[in-house]
Protein backbone atom coordinates (compact mmCIF):
# COMPACT_ATOMS: atom_id res chain seq x y z
CA UNK A 1 0.00 0.00 0.00
CA UNK A 2 2.95 2.16 0.73
CA UNK A 3 4.42 1.26 -2.28
CA UNK A 4 1.32 2.43 -4.27
CA UNK A 5 1.19 5.75 -2.92
CA UNK A 6 4.71 6.39 -3.45
CA UNK A 7 3.64 5.21 -7.25
CA UNK A 8 1.05 7.74 -7.22
CA UNK A 9 2.76 10.93 -5.54
CA UNK A 10 5.84 10.25 -8.05
CA UNK A 11 3.06 10.04 -10.91
CA UNK A 12 1.21 13.09 -9.90
CA UNK A 13 4.08 15.48 -8.89
CA UNK A 14 7.59 13.77 -9.62
CA UNK A 15 10.09 11.53 -7.93
CA UNK A 16 11.62 14.04 -5.56
CA UNK A 17 8.15 14.64 -4.16
CA UNK A 18 8.20 10.91 -3.03
CA UNK A 19 8.71 11.55 0.74
CA UNK A 20 8.34 8.49 3.70
CA UNK A 21 6.36 11.29 5.44
CA UNK A 22 4.23 12.04 2.51
CA UNK A 23 3.48 8.63 1.89
CA UNK A 24 2.59 7.30 5.16
CA UNK A 25 -0.10 10.22 5.32
CA UNK A 26 -1.55 9.17 2.27
CA UNK A 27 -2.20 5.77 3.48
CA UNK A 28 -3.42 7.06 6.85
CA UNK A 29 -0.21 5.39 9.05
CA UNK A 30 2.50 7.31 10.95
CA UNK A 31 5.84 8.26 9.94
CA UNK A 32 7.56 5.16 12.16
CA UNK A 33 5.01 2.77 10.89
CA UNK A 34 6.26 3.57 7.12
CA UNK A 35 9.88 3.87 9.26
CA UNK A 36 9.27 0.21 9.96
CA UNK A 37 9.13 -0.99 6.58
CA UNK A 38 11.19 0.63 4.82
CA UNK A 39 14.75 1.13 6.60
CA UNK A 40 14.58 4.40 4.09
CA UNK A 41 13.88 6.70 1.82
CA UNK A 42 16.56 5.06 -0.91
CA UNK A 43 14.74 1.57 0.15
CA UNK A 44 11.20 2.82 -0.48
CA UNK A 45 12.61 4.62 -3.43
CA UNK A 46 13.87 1.34 -4.61
CA UNK A 47 10.59 -1.28 -3.94
CA UNK A 48 9.36 2.15 -5.93
CA UNK A 49 11.08 1.02 -8.82
CA UNK A 50 10.71 -2.58 -8.64
CA UNK A 51 7.45 -2.25 -8.62
CA UNK A 52 6.92 0.22 -11.96
CA UNK A 53 9.43 -2.69 -13.19
CA UNK A 54 7.16 -5.42 -12.36
CA UNK A 55 4.31 -3.89 -14.78
CA UNK A 56 6.93 -3.87 -17.44
CA UNK A 57 7.67 -7.36 -16.76
CA UNK A 58 4.07 -8.44 -17.04
CA UNK A 59 2.89 -6.93 -19.63
CA UNK A 60 6.17 -8.46 -21.72
CA UNK A 61 5.32 -12.09 -20.38
CA UNK A 62 1.88 -11.27 -21.46
CA UNK A 63 2.74 -10.48 -25.04
CA UNK A 64 5.02 -13.40 -24.61
CA UNK A 65 2.47 -15.79 -23.72
CA UNK A 66 -0.14 -14.84 -26.52
CA UNK A 67 2.19 -15.06 -29.27
CA UNK A 68 3.53 -18.59 -28.34
CA UNK A 69 -0.47 -19.20 -28.08
CA UNK A 70 -0.99 -18.29 -31.52
CA UNK A 71 2.14 -19.84 -32.62
CA UNK A 72 3.60 -16.14 -34.26
CA UNK A 73 6.34 -16.13 -36.14
CA UNK A 74 9.71 -14.05 -34.75
CA UNK A 75 9.01 -10.85 -36.48
CA UNK A 76 5.21 -11.02 -35.14
CA UNK A 77 6.66 -11.31 -31.82
CA UNK A 78 8.57 -8.69 -32.07
CA UNK A 79 5.82 -6.79 -32.92
CA UNK A 80 3.80 -7.82 -30.04
CA UNK A 81 6.19 -7.14 -27.68
CA UNK A 82 7.46 -3.74 -28.93
CA UNK A 83 3.40 -2.56 -28.79
CA UNK A 84 3.35 -3.62 -25.67
CA UNK A 85 5.95 -1.96 -24.49
CA UNK A 86 5.73 1.14 -25.91
CA UNK A 87 2.05 1.11 -24.98
CA UNK A 88 2.68 0.76 -21.32
CA UNK A 89 5.52 2.93 -21.30
CA UNK A 90 3.60 5.93 -22.91
CA UNK A 91 1.57 5.70 -19.26
CA UNK A 92 4.18 3.98 -16.67
CA UNK A 93 7.53 5.07 -18.30
CA UNK A 94 7.74 8.71 -17.17
CA UNK A 95 6.94 7.39 -13.22
CA UNK A 96 9.66 4.77 -13.94
CA UNK A 97 12.37 7.68 -14.97
CA UNK A 98 10.70 10.17 -11.98
CA UNK A 99 11.36 7.36 -9.42
CA UNK A 100 14.80 5.92 -10.93
CA UNK A 101 16.00 9.87 -10.86
CA UNK A 102 14.97 10.33 -7.09
CA UNK A 103 16.69 6.83 -6.43
CA UNK A 104 19.88 7.75 -7.72
CA UNK A 105 19.81 11.31 -6.47
CA UNK A 106 19.00 9.95 -3.00
CA UNK A 107 21.97 7.49 -3.35
CA UNK A 108 24.56 8.03 -5.47
CA UNK A 109 24.27 7.31 -8.93
CA UNK A 110 27.90 4.65 -7.99
CA UNK A 111 24.97 2.98 -5.99
CA UNK A 112 22.30 2.69 -8.31
CA UNK A 113 22.25 -0.73 -9.42
CA UNK A 114 19.31 -2.22 -12.40
CA UNK A 115 19.01 -5.91 -13.40
CA UNK A 116 16.62 -6.60 -16.37
CA UNK A 117 13.50 -9.23 -15.42
CA UNK A 118 13.60 -12.28 -16.45
CA UNK A 119 10.92 -11.77 -19.50
CA UNK A 120 13.16 -9.57 -21.07
CA UNK A 121 15.69 -12.28 -21.21
CA UNK A 122 12.59 -14.84 -21.83
CA UNK A 123 11.91 -12.53 -24.88
CA UNK A 124 16.09 -12.86 -26.74
CA UNK A 125 15.58 -15.85 -26.15
CA UNK A 126 12.26 -16.69 -28.11
CA UNK A 127 13.71 -14.48 -30.75
CA UNK A 128 16.69 -16.81 -31.12
CA UNK A 129 19.21 -14.67 -29.83
CA UNK A 130 22.51 -16.00 -28.47
CA UNK A 131 22.61 -15.86 -24.51
CA UNK A 132 25.81 -14.29 -25.09
CA UNK A 133 24.21 -11.07 -27.16
CA UNK A 134 20.72 -11.40 -25.13
CA UNK A 135 21.59 -9.04 -22.50
CA UNK A 136 23.07 -6.06 -25.03
CA UNK A 137 20.37 -6.55 -27.39
CA UNK A 138 17.60 -6.09 -25.03
CA UNK A 139 19.25 -3.07 -23.72
CA UNK A 140 19.50 -1.70 -26.95
CA UNK A 141 15.51 -2.46 -27.92
CA UNK A 142 14.51 -0.82 -24.65
CA UNK A 143 16.73 2.00 -25.00
CA UNK A 144 15.06 2.04 -28.89
CA UNK A 145 11.61 1.81 -27.74
CA UNK A 146 12.09 4.49 -24.66
CA UNK A 147 13.38 7.00 -27.14
CA UNK A 148 10.54 6.40 -29.43
CA UNK A 149 8.32 7.01 -26.66
CA UNK A 150 9.85 10.48 -25.97
CA UNK A 151 9.05 11.33 -29.56
CA UNK A 152 5.58 10.29 -29.21
CA UNK A 153 5.20 11.87 -26.23
CA UNK A 154 6.36 14.89 -28.66
CA UNK A 155 4.64 14.64 -30.88
CA UNK A 156 7.43 13.98 -33.42
CA UNK A 157 5.78 10.30 -34.37
CA UNK A 158 2.89 8.30 -33.70
CA UNK A 159 2.70 5.02 -31.82
CA UNK A 160 1.77 2.85 -35.37
CA UNK A 161 4.67 4.75 -37.02
CA UNK A 162 6.85 4.38 -33.82
CA UNK A 163 6.21 0.44 -32.93
CA UNK A 164 6.75 -0.08 -36.75
CA UNK A 165 10.74 1.96 -36.21
CA UNK A 166 10.89 -0.25 -33.34
CA UNK A 167 10.01 -3.54 -35.44
CA UNK A 168 12.30 -2.55 -38.43
CA UNK A 169 15.50 -2.06 -36.28
CA UNK A 170 15.28 -5.04 -34.55
CA UNK A 171 13.91 -7.08 -37.86
CA UNK A 172 17.59 -7.47 -38.95
CA UNK A 173 18.85 -9.07 -35.84
CA UNK A 174 16.75 -11.55 -36.36
CA UNK A 175 18.08 -12.66 -39.59
CA UNK A 176 21.61 -12.57 -37.86
CA UNK A 177 20.85 -14.68 -34.72
CA UNK A 178 20.84 -11.29 -32.50
CA UNK A 179 23.12 -9.47 -34.22
CA UNK A 180 26.54 -12.74 -33.88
Amino acid sequence: MLVAAGVEIARAEGGRAVTLTRVAEACGVTKPIAYRLFDSLTDLLAQMERHVLAGYETIVTQALDHAEETGAAQAELLEVVASAYVNYSLGEGAVFDAVSAARTAAEGAEEHTFELPDSYLRFANALGVPPGRATGLVVMFVGAADALVEAIQAGVLDRETAIGHLVALFVPQLAHGGGS
